[in-house]
């Protein structure tokens, strides 16, 4: 009897490891090449401090999608997918300091340039609110779905 749920747990739990080390890959994997890639010192001279944001930003995304898959067939998985969005929102507006980011040139004289995005990161964040009402949807949706199926006994089974 114990090795029988022994094999079961085992079919469900190495599944959800192999799919989230897969998918925390797949989130962290692309960024990874960019970050290693030469050219890259060009573009983190323009813009400082450029390398540890995105590693948080990799960090933070490869965490919660593991998260995210081993706890697949759970309402978890839909409280961390919306936890994720806020903490992205959260991640957006503090990295580019509410929408104005300020880079300042010495090799062209100190010229000082300023990008205001922040029509840009209103939309961005709106979207992000949709995410997080897909999200509640969603879990919405996995609880009903939950209600509706039949209960089974220990005792008969």
């Amino acid at each position: 009897m114990a090795e029988d749920e022994e094999k079961k747990w085992f079919k469900i739990i190495v599944p959800r490891v192999l799919r989230a080390i897969l998918w925390g890959f797949i989130m962290g994997g692309e960024v990874l090449l960019l970050l290693n890639l030469t050219s890259f010192g060009e573009i983190e001279a323009l813009i400082p401090g450029l390398r540890e944001e995105l590693s948080a930003f990799i960090l933070v995304s490869v965490i919660f999608e593991v998260a995210i898959q081993l706890l697949s067939g759970t309402i978890f998985r839909y409280v961390l997918s919306a936890t994720r969005t806020i903490v992205f929102m959260g991640l957006l507006v503090l990295f580019t300091n509410g929408g104005v980011i300020a880079s300042t040139f010495p090799q062209i004289g100190g010229i000082q340039v300023t990008v205001d995005f922040k029509p840009l990161l209103a939309v961005l964040l709106s979207l992000s609110v949709l995410n997080i009402a897909k999200s509640i949807l969603q879990a919405v949706d996995f609880l009903s779905q939950k209600t509706m199926e039949p209960l089974t006994s220990a005792e008969g089974a």
